[in-house]
Parts: C-alpha cells; structure tokens; sequence
C-alpha cells in the first residue's frame, strides 16, 4: 500500500535522519529532477511513468509556467509598504500572538534555518533568519517581512504548495520551480481557523538540502498544530466575546460559583451602568433571587421567569438561564438571558409612528461588503451622532434605520419621512406641525410635527437630498438648538431625538452645485454607513430570493416552489438595478407565474432574462449555459459563475472574488477543485 506520506516527503530526504554530506547518488538524482522539469516546461513533454516527480509539484510547474514565469529567470516577490503591512499586521494579531512563543522556542533549537510565518495569501509576517550566513543569503531572494510569496510571484516551493493544497509539504532543490532556489529545502505547514479555511502557513526553509529530513517536515507539523490550537482558541474566545457585545439582548456569563465573568453592554446598561460587574458575585448585582439561587445550586434550567431588582426598582424578565457544560458533562457556568420589562403607554394617534418592523437580524445576507455596513450599524448604534446612510434605491436602508432605532432607542417612537414624497409646500408643516387656525382647511386644535412626534425616538429623514433648499437652515438650527415652534406657534417646544437621515444621491456634488447646503452636509454625516447595492452582493441574491419566495408562499398559503438551476443563474446575472426591491417583487411575480412548483427563467419578469439566449440547440453554449432545462447541480453552477466571473475580470482574483462574495484563498480553492487553471 503507497505511504501518503511519500507525496509530502522529497526524495532527496528519503531515510535521511542525520545532516549528511551529498553523496554521488543525491547529485544523480538532482540532476535527473532538473532534466525531467526543463522538457516538462520547455517542450510540454508527458512526465514518464516512472518519474521522480510527484503530483503534487509538478502541478505546482505547471500554474507556475501559466503564469507566465520563466524558470531561468528569477522573479522578486512584490513587498507591502510599510502603511499596508502594518495594517495587515494588525488585522492578522491573534494569529501572531498564537505563534510568536512557538516561533521563539522554534528560533532557539534551529539557528541554521530560516522560520517564516505568512498569511493565507503567502504575504510574510515572521522571517527569522537564524544566523549571519543566512542573513546574507536570503539578501538573494529578499525574503522580508511584507513580502508576497505564492506561486504567482515566485513559483514552486513548499510554501506555495502548501498553501494551494492545504496539506503540509517538503521541497528540496531542483523541485522548486526556479533554478535560484536550487541551494535551499523547506519545509511548510498550514494553519486553519476553527472553520477549517486557510489563516497561514509555518515554513523552515535551511541553506542545503542535505540539512533537510523526513524529521524536518514532522517539526514543523507539530508546531504548525500547535500554534493552530492557541489561534482556534483565541478566535473562539474573541467569537464568544463579540457575540455577548453584538447582541440586541442582556446577557451575562456566570461560573459555578456565581461570579459574574462577562455581561455585553445591554446587561451593563441595564443592571450597572456606571460600575464594572466584571468578577462581582451574582448578588450582589441582582440582590437575593430565589430562582437565581436555585439555579445555581441544581443546575435546572429557567425560562421566561419575572424577578424583581429592588436597588434599580424595576423588573426583570429572564428570558433563558442555562447551564454550561463541558465535553464530559461537567458543569462548568451558567449564561442568562435578560430583558428588562416596560409598560408603554402608546396612544392610538401615535401608534404608527412607534412601531418598527426591522431588527438587525431582519437584515439576510452573508457578503462582505453587507457585514461590515451591519457591523459598522451595530457600533454606530450606540453612539448619539447623526448617522447619514449612502445607498441606491432599495437596497434596505429603512430597514438599516430601524435596526439602529431598535438598538439604541427601543423604547421611543420611530417617525419615518420620505422627503421626496411631500409635496414642498407641505413638507414644512409635516416636519414642525402647526397651531390650530393657521391656514384654511388646517386642524382647528392644530397638529404635531414629525419633529415633535419623534421626541425621545428616532427621526428618520429618507431621501434627504430633496429637501427644499430653503428649509435646509431650519432643520440645521433644530439640530443645534434641539427646539422646534410649530406654525404659526409663539412658543419653542424642546424635542430629543437620534436622527438619520438616507439618500441615493451624492450630497457632496449637490453641495459643489449649490444644491444643498455644506453646514447641514457635515452636520448629517457625521456617522455614514454605505449600503452595498444587490450586484456587489454575491449569492446573498440568491439567500434573499429564496427568503422572499417562503414569504411569499407563506402569507398565500401555498407550496413553496423552488429556483431551477437556470433561473438561479438568470439572478446571478442580472445587474438588479433596483436592489432588494426589485428582487422581492421579481419573486413575487415569479411566484404567481411558475408552474408545477419551480421556477424557471420563462417565470421570471422579461427585464431579467433580456439578453440571455435560454432556447439554443444543446450543444451550442450560451452566456449562461448550453440548455434552458439543463439539470444543474449547485456545484455546476459555482463552477460556471466562476468560471465566468473569471473571464469577465480577465482572470483579475481580487475583482472576481468581490464580484462572487467571497475571499480570495477560498476563491482560490475553488479554481483548484473545479480545476478551472488554463492550460
């Protein structure tokens, strides 16, 4: 049976457990692996049966010939500048802090060899160089800190493949893919986060291969393992942490004694505002609580149980309270879930302008560019500055709005006010009310404003670029002076209220037009979150379509019918030049059309399927695919889209891994497992 170890090991370190010479045999076998890549690359010959190349490196030749470089002629990685690596370096510090102590264990035990720590693009951010000897050789390759090493810039070597591959990997020699490299051996490792996808890799590369052994590779495994434990840790911890920080609910951690050991910031507001409660007893937060006590000492779980907090004078929900466990069962904490319980007294008349619908976690969708808007929300929320949310039509920022209003302000009312849809002579009155008998057909005991409605709330202005010029300096005096006087009033009212406001306009080339004023533009976007368009979204298109298709189906009390493979792809295309709305009402459509329970592209509104030929002859490729009834697995079309995505951008990974919503290494991947490499 083949040892799979042989495909990681060189042959030029088989058996070799010591440092030994080269012998007749070790410069044989070099110079048969240098023949056999030279025809490989020069002549494009078939490797032989019994070649002494593995699979493994000589695919590695292969991407690296297509990429265009010469092995004769030694290409420089590129280097990060000093600004771009340190912003690396920060982002990638939990990996360091996890590898740094076994880097200087690794340093002390080999001063003859050079330990490199990168990033899952191969960009470097430990080099060690051991001693003098080696410092001066590695001058040569400029192997520095911020240097990008993959097989695009500097070919074949064991950190390449091992990256690529996702496995651990030696390189001797001749395998390399450049002949410069020919004098040195590395040995590499990957290192995966808790999801299993590439952080980095650990290499230790020496001046000889004859220095190099099967042991070599076995090191920098178990170190590469090692580190990959503290890095899962610390991202689980972190994970825990943001996740306590993140949630719209109170939450507090306990251990088995009863010691407080985390509360997010809801449970701080709630229960301690102004102390830290981090490592205080349980009681001494809450007071004596039977059901708290009982807890603690029978472990039982409690659900949906009211306690009252008599320090704070108010009452408490606790909405879950449960034990945590380890792997074997033991009891080792206890996290509870709190709400605090109000009573709102909410007139009939106001009740509109105080209901929300939308909550962070309404908000569907997993693409880069849509996470950071939520996460940049989330931190905004709890601030008092003036948010401005930047997007296009329907892309959700209403929806935003409410999310950040029912984190920050839950309690109070949320008045939404469409600035485009009120006519200019009546939005003033819809904004600061008037006073009864102020013009003909007005309310004889006069009516609130949308100002005054939001006291205590949140106002919502959407579409902020509409606003009359000439109301632009009142509501900026409103905003500094926190005082609204209705028309035709004598008295200024005091109003507070978290404002934000929305366009699909760039205010600043309204401001160089003179369109909209420069004080009030700065005073709106104090705080601005970008709301990425449907397009810039990835297969978040097709998560929200199938969301919207259940909804659909539920509220019509039918059998929810699924996307064909074609249509999916017809979605994936299509440019959605109105955003999630467009979308939801392309579904609905779709939903009421389709027949027999699926949705195919013939289902979907005609601006969607325009341009794309779904009834050619099988056989003759379309822009999508050969056939409108093609049966397609989701794997299928991964391997289309990014098939095209890719000839789309001119093979540019950056561009095509943004256009598909996903990272670079796992774009990566995906070339490699649909084996999409040109030949």
């Amino acid at each position: 049976m083949k040892n799979p170890m042989d495909e990681l090991i060189s042959p030029m370190t088989k058996n070799r457990l010591d440092v030994q010479p080269l012998n007749k045999n070790d410069l044989i076998l070099m110079e048969k692996i240098r023949q056999q890549k030279a025809a490989l690359l020069s002549q494009r010959l078939d490797i032989p049966e019994d070649s002494l190349i593995r699979p493994k490196v000589l695919n590695s030749w292969l991407r690296s010939y297509q990429y265009g470089m010469d092995h004769n002629l030694y290409n420089y990685g590129p280097v990060l500048d000093k600004l771009a690596f340190r912003e690396l370096v920060h982002q990638k510090e939990l990996l360091l802090k996890a590898a740094d102590p076994y880097i200087c264990q690794l340093e002390a035990m080999l001063s003859d060899a050079i330990i490199l720590l990168s990033d899952e693009e191969g960009t470097m951010l430990r080099v060690i160089e051991g001693n003098d000897a080696l410092r001066q050789q590695n001058e040569r390759f400029n192997l520095v800190h911020g240097s990008i090493w993959n097989e695009s810039t500097v070919g074949t070597c064991a950190h390449c493949i091992s990256l690529v591959e996702g496995t651990p990997m030696q390189i001797c020699g001749p395998e390399h893919y450049f002949e410069k490299y020919e004098e040195i051996s590395c040995s590499s490792a990957p290192i995966f986060d808790f999801n299993y996808n590439l952080a980095g890799s650990l290499s230790i590369v020496t001046s000889s291969f004859s220095k190099q052994s099967t042991q070599s590779l076995g090191l920098v495994v178990s170190v590469a393992w090692a580190i990959q434990n503290q890095f899962q840790l610390a991202l689980y911890h972190e994970l825990v942490n943001h996740t306590l920080q993140v949630t719209d609910e109170a939450l507090l951690t306990l251990n088995k004694n009863g010691i407080i050991t985390n509360a997010n910031r809801v449970a701080q507001q709630i229960l301690l505002p102004e102390a830290h409660i981090i490592g205080t007893p349980i009681e001494h937060v809450l007071g004596e609580q039977p059901l708290i006590k009982s807890l603690l000492s029978s472990g039982r779980p409690i659900r949906d149980a009211e306690m009252r907090i008599e320090r704070l004078n108010q009452r408490l929900l606790i909405s879950s309270a449960l034990p945590l466990n380890d792997h074997s069962g033991n009891n080792f904490g206890y996290v509870i879930k709190l709400k605090k319980i109000t009573r709102k007294k909410t007139t009939q008349a106001h009740r509109s302008e105080q209901e929300t619908r939308f909550s962070f976690q309404a908000i569907k969708g997993r693409s880069p560019k849509l996470l950071k808007a939520v996460e940049m929300a989330r931190k905004f929320a709890t601030l008092e500055a003036n948010i401005l949310l930047q997007g296009e039509s329907g892309t959700g920022k209403e929806m935003f709005a409410q999310a950040i209003h029912d984190l920050s302000r839950p309690e109070g009312p949320f008045v939404a006010v469409n600035c485009a849809a009120i006519p200019s002579t009546l939005i003033e009155s819809e904004l600061f009310g008037y006073e009864g008998g102020t013009f003909t057909g007005a309310n004889r005991q006069g009516r609130a404003g949308k100002l005054e409605l939001a006291n205590g709330g949140t106002l919502f202005l959407d579409e902020i670029g509409d606003m009359p010029l000439e109301l632009q300096p009142v509501l900026l005096r409103v905003l500094e002076e926190r005082k609204i006087m209705r028309l035709g009033g004598s008295r200024y009212i005091p109003v507070n209220f978290r404002l934000i406001t929305a366009t699909n306009k760039d205010l600043r080339e309204l401001v160089e037009k003179g369109q909209f004023r420069q004080d009030l533009y700065y005073r709106l976007k104090v705080l601005q979150i970008d709301i990425p368009p449907l397009r810039e979204r990835g297969n978040d298109i097709i998560e929200l379509a199938r969301y919207f298709i259940s909804k659909i189906a539920r509220q019509q009390q039918i059998s929810e019918p699924v996307l064909s493979d074609p249509a999916v792809l017809c979605l994936l295309h299509y440019h959605w030049p109105g955003n999630v709305r467009q979308l939801e009402n392309a579904m609905l459509y779709a939903v009421n059309i389709c027949e027999d329970g699926v949705i195919r592209p013939r289902d979907l509104p005609e601006e969607i399927t325009a341009g794309i030929n779904l009834s050619l002859p099988a056989g003759e490729k379309t822009p999508l695919l050969g056939r409108a009834d093609s049966n397609l697995s989701m794997k299928e079309i991964e391997r289309i889209m990014i098939e095209q995505t890719l000839e789309q951008t001119n093979q540019n990974i950056s561009e095509a891994a943004a256009l598909l919503g996903m990272s670079r290494s796992t774009l990566y991947r995906k070339i490699k497992e649909y084996q999409l490499v040109k030949s």
